[in-house]
C-alpha cells in the first residue's frame, strides 16, 4: 500500500542521484503522462479490492471513462479540463489528494469530428473511429438532402392514380340519367422529414441522436456544421450547451443553452 502511494508523492532533488547527462530525453507525450497517472490509480484501486463500478458509484463517472483514464486512451475522453475533474474525483475516492493528482493531467487538443459514434470500450483494445474532414462531411450531407428531395418529388409525381370509370354506351332503350362525376380523393403526400442543422460555435463534447438512432458521439471543434433529416425527434447530450446552435425546418437558429451548461434534451420535430 505504501509503495503505491509513493507513486503520487512529489520527488525532491535529494531523492535522485546525480548522474551525467548523456542526451536530453524527449518530453513525455500527453498520452504517456495520462497512462502513468491511470496505471497508478488502477494499481491502488485493485489493491483496495475495488472494481470500476465501485469507483463509478462513488464518483458518478461512467465505467468506460474510468477505463479510458486508467489505460491512457485520450481519444476516448472529452477535453482535458473535464478529465482533470474526473481524475480529482477518482483520486479522492481512493483516499488520495485528488487536486494534486489532477494538476498532473496534461492539456491536449480535442480530436476532429468523428463520423461513426463510439458506444463501448472493449477490454482487449479500442477500434479507431472513421474521421472525415468537415468540408467533405458538409458536401456529403448536402448531396444526401438533395437526393432525398428528388426521390420524394418523384414519388409524389408518380403516385398510384385511381382507375378510370368505365364508359357506358347507351342502346336503343330510353336514355338513362346522367352518371354523376366521381372525384377521386387526392392521395396524402408522404412526409420528407425536417432538416436539422447544428453549428458549433465553441468546442464541446456531444452525443446526438436522430429518431432514436445515435448519429454522432465525440468532440466538436468551433466552426463545424452538421446536418440531418429527422421525422420524429432529435436528442442531444452535451457538456457545453451554449456552444451548439440548432435550427430545424423554417424555425430561426438558437443556442441549445448557456455556455458551459451540461444539457440533455429531446426536441420533437414537425414539418
Amino acid at each position: 500500500m505504501e509503495s503505491l502511494l509513493e507513486n503520487f508523492r512529489t520527488k525532491t532533488p535529494e531523492d535522485e542521484s546525480i548522474e551525467p547527462v548523456l542526451a536530453a530525453p524527449l518530453p513525455p507525450t500527453p498520452t504517456e503522462i495520462l497512462q502513468d497517472i491511470g496505471t497508478n490509480l488502477r494499481q491502488l484501486r485493485e489493491h483496495k479490492q475495488m472494481s470500476r463500478e465501485d469507483v463509478s458509484a462513488r464518483t458518478q463517472i461512467q465505467p468506460r471513462l474510468i477505463q479510458a483514464i486508467e489505460e491512457g486512451h485520450i481519444e476516448m475522453l472529452p477535453e482535458s479540463v473535464f478529465v482533470k475533474g474526473m481524475v480529482k474525483r477518482y483520486g479522492d475516492s481512493l483516499g488520495l489528494d485528488g487536486r494534486t493528482i489532477a494538476a498532473r493531467v496534461p492539456k491536449w487538443e480535442p480530436e476532429v469530428t468523428t463520423f461513426e459514434p463510439i458506444t463501448k470500450l472493449q477490454t482487449t483494445g479500442f477500434s479507431a473511429p472513421i474521421r472525415v474532414s468537415p468540408t467533405r462531411l458538409y458536401f456529403g450531407y448536402t448531396l444526401a438532402i438533395v437526393s432525398l428531395g428528388a426521390c420524394a418529388s418523384y414519388a409524389i409525381d408518380n403516385a398510384i392514380k385511381p382507375p378510370a370509370l368505365p364508359t357506358f354506351v347507351p342502346t336503343a332503350q330510353p336514355r338513362p340519367a346522367a352518371i354523376p362525376a366521381v372525384t377521386a380523393a387526392k392521395p396524402a403526400q408522404p412526409s420528407a422529414g425536417v432538416g436539422i442543422e447544428i453549428v458549433v460555435q465553441r468546442p464541446t463534447w456531444a452525443q446526438i441522436g436522430i429518431d432514436g438512432t445515435t448519429k454522432f458521439t465525440g468532440n466538436l471543434k468551433a466552426g463545424t456544421q452538421l446536418n440531418w433529416i429527422a421525422t420524429k425527434q432529435i436528442t442531444i447530450n452535451t457538456n457545453n450547451a451554449g456552444g451548439l446552435v440548432i435550427s430545424r425546418g423554417k424555425q430561426p437558429p438558437k443556442p441549445l443553452g448557456k455556455i458551459g451548461q451540461k444539457q440533455s434534451v429531446t426536441i420533437k420535430v414537425s414539418n
